[in-house]
């Protein structure tokens, strides 16, 4: 079978004019390099080189023959340098996905572009609930999560790392009688309505915020209408009641809400970073690089 070897042979032949001095350049004797020519012949088929004469010529077909490799042969060494990249990771599409809950601030987008960067990687980012990274994870959809716990599925096949813990906050319409408060007690929400309450097959912030009301002796009241995500906050803004929910929360908060403070303990929520354990390593690189960067 002819090979890539002998086709860049017959190349530099044909650019240097002769055999003599493609040997020079390809530091080979000439004798290999003409039993290589003629090793390809004999596989094509047909002379590629007119030897009738002292100063040696293309045959037609060979004419034709070089022209194609050549051509060819730009376009394998890009498809082969491609590949390359491929293998070494560069420009892999490296698939992100957040819980709704935790806002894509200037700082997280900072992260991911200087991870971009420094692997020579590009991300896609997306919203789903902590619950269903987790399965998108263990289906191989997405490469890298990020929840807020607790989580009803078991986390087994995944790694899962804490990035930063946040502090939990009410929010409240402006107009609220607990508004001016500087601090607020689980209790004193004893008998306000929750914008969100937890999903029966989900975990995440709401659940977490669902345990602190039962530990201080009540079940959170369902207000009229519900979020669980960002949106939750525009019915904070509608006085449709109140919710809790992690010190990010800053960034996107609607100029009707204020953020009080909550006086009490285990009033702190974790993100985390999930991923697969038989992730390869492009994504393992990706993740430890991340890591370094939010631990700062």
């Amino acid at each position: 079978m002819a090979t890539f070897k002998q086709f860049n042979y017959l190349i530099r032949i044909v650019e240097e004019g002769g055999f003599i001095a493609a040997s020079e350049k390809l530091f080979i004797a000439q004798s290999a390099l003409s039993r290589q020519i003629k090793l390809l012949e004999d596989e094509v088929g047909f002379e590629i080189f007119d030897r009738s004469d002292k100063k040696i010529k293309l045959t037609q077909a060979g004419q034709f023959f070089y022209a194609q490799i050549k051509n060819n042969l730009l376009n394998l060494d890009h498809i082969i340098e491609n590949s390359k990249d491929i293998a070494d990771g560069k420009n892999r599409l490296i698939k992100i996905a957040h819980s709704s809950t935790i806002t894509m601030s200037l700082e997280k987008v900072k992260v991911f572009d200087q991870t971009s960067k420094h692997l020579n990687v590009n991300f896609e980012i997306n919203t789903l609930s902590s619950e269903d990274q987790i399965l998108a994870l263990m289906k191989g959809n997405i490469d890298v999560g990020f929840i807020r716990p607790p989580v009803l599925n078991r986390l087994d096949e995944l790694y899962a790392t804490t990035l930063y813990p946040e502090p939990l906050y009410v929010a409240l319409h402006q107009n609220h009688i607990l508004a001016s408060e500087r601090s607020i007690k689980i209790q004193q929400l004893r008998h306000e309505n929750f914008v969100s309450t937890p999903h029966a097959e989900r975990g995440g912030l709401s659940y977490l915020v669902a345990n602190l009301c039962l530990s201080a002796g009540f079940s959170p009241k369902k207000a009229a209408v519900q979020s669980r995500k960002v949106s939750q906050l525009q019915l904070v803004a509608a006085e449709i009641g109140i919710c809790i929910v992690p010190e990010e929360f800053r960034h996107i908060l609607p100029k009707q809400v204020r953020l009080i403070a909550l006086d009490a303990e285990n009033t702190w929520s974790d993100v985390v970073m999930v991923w697969s354990k038989k992730a390869d390593g492009v994504i393992q690189r990706c993740t430890e690089y991340m890591i370094k960067q939010f631990q700062r």
